[in-house]
């Protein structure tokens, strides 16, 4: 006789953690690695399109391998473009996406999908999984974008913000962290853990990146906790085996 049991987690912590109250013997059924894996198909396909996307066009640079950002310039977001050349700028936020710029970034984009796109697709599904990470990867460029057209160089002329106008941007770090914001927003008690998300971009750009990344991910940790908060709504699960 099988008398395992869906344990949920003590009252205390459940508040805080996204999903905890689903029904038991639904969602958390099938948690192995390979059953995530297959709950998330459009996780799984977009994760496959950057690694075939970036294996022909990346080449070794000092201490990393990039992609051939000259080659691929068209596809790839330029901040000036949405005043210069605004189509060119709206096609590059399709295109850019799946465009991770070396293999730092990628390793870092596929290990955020698997902690928290996975899950979140399990969870959610891939409609809405596929919504949040692009509507939170436009609005972070927009907005970053918009941004930094009004402070530099009228109102801030520096080297750090001259770096940002300058170089390409590209790749699926923002739209990750709209589906951490999303998943935030699925806890009762949702500000622990977005604050926990802040957190974790404010150290990795202190302690590695320095650039001007912080405009996008942040922005799309909002735009994702706002979008899952008050506009899409939970999927309806219903428990399995009934």
């Amino acid at each position: 006789m099988d008398t395992t049991r869906a344990v949920p987690p003590p009252r205390y912590r459940s508040r805080f953690l996204p999903w905890a109250e689903e029904p038991a013997g639904g969602s958390r059924r099938g948690w192995s690695p390979a059953a995530l894996i297959r709950r998330a198909p459009a996780v799984v396909t977009y994760l496959v399109m950057c690694v075939i996307l970036f294996v022909p066009t990346a080449r070794r640079v000092p201490g990393n391998v990039s992609i051939d950002t000259e080659r691929l310039d068209r596809f790839l977001y330029h901040i000036p473009d949405l005043s210069q050349d605004f189509p060119l700028a709206l096609r590059s936020l399709l295109t850019g996406p799946f465009l991770n710029h070396n293999l730092v970034q990628l390793i870092y984009v596929a290990l955020l999908l698997g902690m928290f796109a996975v899950p979140f697709e399990a969870h959610e599904g891939a409609r809405q999984t596929t919504l949040i990470f692009f509507a939170t990867s436009f609005a972070a460029a927009l907005f970053a974008g918009t941004s930094l057209h009004l402070i530099y160089p009228e109102v801030l002329d520096n080297a750090f913000l001259e770096k940002a106008w300058e170089r390409t941007w590209s790749g699926g770090s923002a739209g990750c962290f709209g589906l951490m914001g999303a998943m935030a927003a699925r806890a009762r008690t949702p500000w622990p853990l977005l604050g926990l998300f802040a957190a974790w971009e404010v150290t990795v750009v202190v302690a590695y990146l320095r650039e001007y990344t912080p405009a996008f991910h942040l922005t799309a940790l909002l735009t994702g906790f706002a979008l899952a908060r008050w506009v899409v709504r939970p999927r309806q699960r219903v428990a399995e085996g009934r």
